[in-house]
């Protein structure tokens, strides 16, 4: 687990009302997995889970419990039960620099988002998204940003 200079935490109701009583938690659960944090991330009671490797790009903002996993943690096996199969079933997810993804909102595996992205409270992005676009809902649907939300040149 790499976490760069300048990240923030916050699990408290006084850092970030929004949070409840979620804690953030940051998990690498296999031997090889990989979680990278780019500088100045800031984050609130949120859940993110490594079984091959998740990358936070710099100046992005995690909103209250937003959940990011690279894996689907179990299989179907014999008689009705379940395999521990996170390794077995883990993508990659990338996030870019300077997102903000809203409340509540799921990062499933495989996902590749953009430099500058927005992804609305409570979407659930199962699908890359490019550059300065606009995610929300369920399943996730993708536009363009509007003018107002794009960093200007020298900022990028």
């Amino acid at each position: 687990m790499l976490i760069r200079e300048g990240v923030k935490i916050n699990t408290t109701v006084s850092s970030n009302p929004v949070i409840g009583s979620s804690r953030s938690r940051l998990c690498v659960i296999e031997p090889e997995a990989c979680m990278e944090i780019g500088p100045h991330v800031g984050m609130s009671g949120v859940s993110i889970t490594a079984a091959k490797y998740v990358s936070i790009g710099q100046g992005t903002i995690l909103g209250a419990d937003v959940l990011i996993t690279d894996t689907d943690f179990h299989l179907p096996i014999d008689n009705w039960r379940w395999s521990n199969a996170a390794g077995d079933t883990a993508e990659s997810v990338v996030i870019g620099r300077g997102c903000f993804v809203g409340a509540r909102a799921m990062i499933l595996k495989g996902v590749a988002i953009g430099d500058g992205v927005v992804v609305a409270a409570g979407a659930v992005v199962t699908k890359n998204i490019p550059d300065e676009h606009l995610a929300y809902g369920n399943p996730v649907k993708i536009r363009p940003l509007a003018d107002k939300w794009i960093r200007k040149e020298n900022d990028k």
